[in-house]
């Protein structure tokens, strides 16, 4: 089962294209979206746009996109949630355990001990994603749902604006 998001083609490579989203599906669909956080701190940080490289797929080559072109990205649910758990479980996990055997007796040790736990995980994440270890978790092109036509701009005179 895939998550499926639509969004804009805003630049295209070769063997992938840059397209921007519209941050809705998710949160609008969501029980908990009256008191989240995350959606008022992405919608105050973002403006509830987000950028988003997908690759190439069987189903639709990046070549065959153009810019302004209104495409299906999806990526599978198991992505999705492995890749929460991994991001925000593992570096919690490491912290904690660092504080808990590092930082006995002290307070303010413990609390350094977290955050150095923290700061450790995430650059090992860093690392061994850019090692390529997790595999390919980009979104993937799906279909083109609209594509782009130029049209001519409509000039408007002060004749024509005066009959309005």
């Amino acid at each position: 089962m895939n998550i499926f998001e639509e969004g804009r083609v805003v630049a295209l490579e070769a063997d992938g294209a840059w397209v921007e989203t519209m941050r809705s599906s998710a949160c609008g669909s969501c029980a908990a979206r009256s008191g989240c956080g995350h959606r008022t701190l992405a919608g105050a940080l973002t403006r509830d746009k987000g950028l988003v490289r997908a690759r190439g797929s069987r189903a639709l080559n990046a070549g065959e996109c153009a810019i302004n072109d209104k495409v299906e990205i999806s990526i599978p649910r198991a992505t999705l949630a492995q890749g929460a758990l991994l991001l925000y479980g593992g570096p919690l996990a490491v912290g904690t355990l660092l504080a808990f055997f590092a930082g006995t007796g002290s307070d303010l040790l413990a609390a350094v001990s977290f955050f150095a736990g923290l700061g450790l995980a995430f650059g090992a994440l860093r690392w061994l994603t850019s090692m390529g270890l997790f595999g390919s978790v980009e979104p993937q092109l799906e279909r083109i749902v609209e594509r782009f036509t130029e049209t001519s701009p409509i000039t408007v005179t002060a004749a024509h604006a005066a009959e309005q």
